[in-house]
């Protein structure tokens, strides 16, 4: 049973920050993350209470989800694409691995998985394991510049085929945006967006500001996207399968002009550390481990 604690206001903004991040995280959800923050174990009816205080309680009878219904449904052929795993026994390079700290996320957050089965009633011959896959492609694709060496797949840890990829954007595009917004609202999923490619971006800002809160010291929560993604995120980075471990190495260019920043190096040993200690895993049973300190690429 959690301990009697008075809510501190920087514990309160801390719940509502995570439940504004993610809609579908229950109070027993938020639990374990505040005992992570601060050390403290918080009862459920507190942290209720602040949700319902913040009117960011969701809807009642939201576990009852029902097929999505459209004014004019569109007619789309069903996609059968398949995944496969990635397997590989020697250690790899691949690009953006920085963007590992996101994956971390969203496995935490389990933000992909969210939105595959609020899409899933538009794809029923698609398994949400497989519509999950696309997805996390979809959103990481376009910052993939060497498609055809297989990063992107190296980091998703599956390869999906690119005409697969392609065939779900087509289906997409022929879905009218508030008929994704309806799909989505019912899944208790409710971002802002114009478009499916503005929603991949927002699912992006969301997994980085919630990187940036639990994984980062408190000076990198007012960095933007970009700013991030030129110090952490596009840098190179080693993978290797271990035993029940996938171990992330980064690294950075002779040229990297945070190489010798003292600040720079601490924040990013914190925030791989925060990343170790919470133990998160992928889908495949393997737990991420990032190395403390960054490599220079030779």
């Amino acid at each position: 049973m959690a301990n009697s604690y008075k809510l501190s206001q920087e514990i309160e903004e801390f719940i509502i920050s995570q439940k504004n991040l993610n809609p579908m995280l229950s109070c027993r959800g938020l639990i374990p993350l505040i005992k992570e923050q601060f050390q403290v174990s918080i009862s459920k009816s507190l942290i209720n209470r602040v949700i319902k205080e913040s009117n960011l309680s969701a809807p009642k009878g939201r576990k009852r989800l029902k097929e999505p219904e459209f004014a004019s449904k569109p007619i789309l052929e069903p996609i059968r694409p398949t995944i496969e795993l990635v397997i590989f026994k020697e250690p790899k390079i691949v690009e953006n691995g920085g963007f590992f700290f996101l994956r971390a996320a969203d496995l935490r957050l389990s933000l992909t998985a969210s939105l595959a089965q609020g899409l899933s009633g538009l794809f029923p011959e698609t398994t949400q394991k497989i519509l999950q896959a696309i997805i996390e492609a979809s959103m990481y694709l376009s910052y993939f510049q060497n498609k055809d060496s297989k990063n992107l797949w190296l980091f998703i840890g599956k390869e999906i085929a690119l005409n697969d990829l392609e065939c779900y954007s087509q289906k997409l595009a022929q879905i009218a945006t508030q008929d994704l917004k309806n799909a989505l609202s019912k899944a208790n999923f409710f971002p802002n967006f114009n478009g499916i490619n503005e929603l991949y971006k927002q699912c992006l800002l969301k997994l980085s500001q919630y990187a940036q809160e639990v994984f980062f010291p408190s000076e990198y929560n007012s960095l933007g996207f970009e700013e991030m993604r030129e110090r952490f995120y596009s840098m190179l980075a080693r993978i290797e399968k271990r035993p029940r471990v996938l171990k992330i190495s980064l690294l950075y260019p002779p040229s990297f002009s945070w190489a010798n920043d003292i600040v720079w190096q601490e924040g990013f040993g914190y925030a791989a550390y925060k990343v170790n200690q919470a133990a998160i895993f992928t889908k495949e049973g393997e737990q991420i481990w990032m190395s403390s300190l960054p490599e220079l690429l030779i």
